[in-house]
């Protein structure tokens, strides 16, 4: 080696140590066979880690004699022969990047020491590296290499030096002021690379990444790019699913998502722990922004060590000092101290996103065994639960999550609450509350905005619904039920139209879901359109996930129209394959919908056993108030009333029990009683929320206004019976295709019998007949609206 190569320095990155001493590349303590003009474009490109390196620069100090086509020639042989040793790639980088047009940059974390054995330091002189983000004080940088061997007994050399290092350090920092400074908005998004793990450990591969997303989450300032998203743009750059994305292709993934920042993050072995490193890259110019990294001194220290290294990456990207000492929870303790654990999670996560629910729930299963007290786990196991129905153990594990809230960040403080208050104590009003304190400080946050359009939606406020699902679509336009959710809501505004266009556009982003085959068949509904209605079925039919589903939807329109036996039929079919899929709770939901709808349209017998049937699947609150329903209408007023008992004892806080279930369920009992005003007075804490009324896949149309009118009938008031019944026919994109919709134009015939007015009457008996033309011919109701249409003037 000559004298251009500094003597003193051992620089050391991922598993590699370079010995500019001795010129020898070590991996792993193991020498690496590497030629001496390579290593010395090696330790030039080390010198200055995160820099761009000129051509020209190195061509000078490398290749000063040589002719420009001799440099090419021995420049692309020696780079070549340096990536070999170090088994680099050039399309996906892990140590040298190219920069096309400019030179090369050395993008892996480096540590520095001398080769005589001093401890390891961050390289604290490097062009473009302010001073304010050493990780160390800043040591005297010594502006000649020769100066570095200044015998320590020449006070005059000393001061010489000393000198020169000042000089170097107020230019340096003249150059680093002149620097536009960066800093993110609450607009910009951040891209999260892979770790770059040189361990040989597979256990920080995923994990590692999870718990910078907590660590970043904690900011009221970053906004990360959803894994959601992120996937979907992987999948259009051509890479495998399970790609590690770092590098140039993450500053792609950055750059196709309209991100500003990648963050990625790196773990090496260092002696006997470990070195944990984050580094920041602008997508725009490929500029660094920061590099941070701390020792972790053993393997159960490296969450710990994540989390500092994450707070300095905080500041370097623009949050206040103030903002990350209010928001900075230890990382081991917003997440788990277990690295196994966060694995498992994270696994869990990936699975869920792309496979849905119920494979995804083994290995959220998996993290809490590993750690009892993961919070985010219990949490995540609480909204699968709920998703598929399984009330009881969503509250189960919602409840765990709550009472391990404490250990939390704020974000995810607030999404256990969140869930805690739906799941649990049904205080839908304080969820609410919850959601939009988030989405007020997280304002891209698609996950919250989509809850909390769904507790709008169950509580019958379909403006916010469309407000807030808008709102998450343009923050994340990825969600495939996102749009269902909002074409659902713009039904129940009777935006007919719009929904159509909302559909159309998910059909044409290639998103196809149970949920989207359920809203294009409301919709179709809504249109008259029987023929989309039979095709959306058969389609449905061919799709595992989404016949269930749809057997339940067409069953409603076989009730609609009063052919309960093919819809009980329907509904035994679907309820078979839930039960076989293991949603039990599910099943019963179903079996308890059709005991109301049946006894609604007086088959007692088949509504008394599909209350059986429900009954034997489940007693979670919703299936036990749907049935209390249906037993009330069938005259068992005693099965009724212990239910009610037990309803009001075990949800005395839920909004939607107390609110709208148990005021039908006692208005239906006062109406059996023949007591129309008392079923009046039970109805009125109902007015406002009989728009919703509920969470799952039940029944949300008007059942308070239905029973309203009925009450109304009894007493004779034809007034205020009509305007009841006229609800139903004003928001048929709430009441949809269930069967309270056509028995509505019955009760306003009544009414406008009762008052005299033939016409009307008429006209209503005419369209409930023409509905019910194929209607079971045994059932009662029936016979009664036909003696009653001959009868009229």
């Amino acid at each position: 080696m000559d004298s251009q190569v500094p003597k003193r320095e051992l620089y050391r990155f991922g598993l590699f140590e370079a010995d500019t001493h001795s010129g020898v590349l070590l991996r792993q303590k193991q020498r690496v066979k590497i030629q001496e003009q390579p290593f010395r474009l090696l330790v030039a490109l080390l010198e200055q880690p995160g820099e761009i390196v000129t051509r020209e620069f190195l061509r000078q100090r490398l290749w000063p004699e040589n002719t420009f086509v001799e440099f090419d020639q021995s420049f692309g042989t020696a780079i070549t022969k340096l990536r070999q040793a170090l088994g680099d790639d050039a399309d996906n980088p892990r140590f040298i990047e190219t920069v096309p047009r400019r030179g090369y940059r050395f993008i892996a974390p480096v540590t520095i020491g001398e080769a005589g054995g001093s401890p390891a330091r961050t390289p604290s002189s490097a062009p473009g590296v302010p001073a304010e983000a050493m990780t160390e004080p800043l040591p005297t940088v010594i502006a000649d290499p020769a100066a570095a061997r200044v015998p320590a007994r020449s006070p005059y050399l000393r001061w010489l030096a000393l000198a020169m290092g000042v000089v170097v350090l107020l230019l340096a920092g003249y150059t680093y002021r002149s620097r536009k400074s960066f800093a993110l908005t609450d607009k910009d998004t951040v891209v999260l690379a892979d770790f770059q793990n040189t361990t040989g450990d597979p256990v920080f591969d995923d994990a590692l990444r999870q718990g910078l997303v907590v660590a970043l989450g904690q900011s009221t300032l970053i906004q990360t790019l959803s894994d959601r998203r992120r996937d979907l743009i992987v999948k259009q750059m051509n890479h495998p699913p399970d790609v590690k994305i770092t590098g140039k292709a993450a500053v792609e993934l950055c750059q196709r998502s309209g991100s500003k920042v990648v963050v990625e993050g790196s773990i090496s072995n260092l002696g006997p722990g470990y070195m944990v490193g984050l580094a920041g890259v602008r997508c725009d110019t490929g500029e660094p922004i920061f590099h941070e990294e701390a020792p972790a001194k053993s393997r159960d220290s490296v969450i710990g060590t994540l989390g500092e290294v994450a707070a300095r990456a905080r500041k370097r990207l623009g949050e206040s000092l103030a903002s990350i000492q209010q928001h900075d929870l230890p990382l081991e303790q917003a997440t788990t101290g277990s690295l196994e654990a966060l694995q498992a999670y994270s696994l869990a996560l990936s699975v869920w996103n792309k496979q849905g629910d119920e494979v995804s729930l083994p290995y959220f299963r998996k993290a809490v065994q590993l750690d009892p007290n993961f919070a985010m786990a219990y949490a995540a196991l609480g909204t699968i639960y709920h998703n598929l129905n399984e009330a009881s153990l969503a509250r189960e594990n919602a409840t765990k999550a709550f009472e391990l809230r404490d250990r939390l960040t704020d974000h995810e403080r607030m999404s256990i609450e969140a869930r805690y208050y739906r799941y649990v104590t049904g205080e839908q009003e304080k969820a609410a509350q919850v959601y939009a304190s988030w989405v007020n400080g997280h304002p891209t946050s698609a996950g919250a905005m989509v809850n909390l359009a769904g507790i709008y939606s169950s509580l019958g406020k379909f403006d916010l619904v469309a407000k807030y699902d808008r709102e998450s679509l343009r923050a994340d336009p990825n969600r495939a039920n996102s749009y269902a959710d909002l074409a659902t809501a713009l039904l129940a505004l009777n935006q007919t139209e719009e929904a159509a266009g909302i559909l159309a556009d998910a059909e044409r982003r290639g998103f196809h879901t149970d949920y989207l085959l359920q809203a294009n068949y409301w919709l179709a509904f809504v249109r008259k359109d029987p023929a989309a209605m039979q095709q959306i079925f058969n389609r449905a039919m061919a799709m595992p996930e989404a016949k269930p589903l749809l057997l339940l939807e067409q069953s409603n329109t076989d009730a609609y129209g009063g052919q309960l036996t093919k819809a009980h039929e329907l509904t035994a079919e679907a309820a078979s394959l839930m039960e076989k899929a293991g949603e039990k709770e599910t099943a019963a939901t179903s079996w308890a919908v059709a005991a109301c709808r049946e006894a609604e349209a007086g088959n007692f017998r088949m509504s008394r056993q599909s209350i059986a049937k429900a009954s034997a699947l489940s007693e979670n609150s919703e299936v036990l108030a749907l049935i209390a329903l249906a037993a009330a209408r069938g005259g068992d007023l005693l099965r009724a009333q212990r239910l009610t008992e037990q309803l009001q004892k075990e949800n005395p806080s839920d909004t939607l029990m107390q609110g709208y279930w148990l005021p039908a369920i006692r208005a239906e009992m006062a109406l059996q009683k023949k007591d129309w005003a008392k079923a009046v007075e039970d109805l009125a804490p109902a007015e406002s929320l009989e728009l919703g009324g509920s969470q799952g896949e039940s029944v949300n149309s008007l059942y308070p206004a239905f029973l309203r009118g009925q009450a109304y009938l009894a007493g004779g008031d034809a007034t205020r019976a009509a305007a009841e019944f006229q609800k139903l026919m004003d928001h048929r994109g709430i009441v949809l295709n269930f069967p309270l919709g056509a028995l509505a134009y019955l009760g306003r015939g009544r009414a406008y019998a009762l008052a005299g007015d033939a016409a009307n009457a008429k006209q209503d008996y005419e369209t409930f007949l023409a509905l019910w033309k194929n209607a079971d011919a045994d059932l009662v109701l029936l016979a009664q609206a036909k003696s009653e249409y001959a009868k009229l003037p």
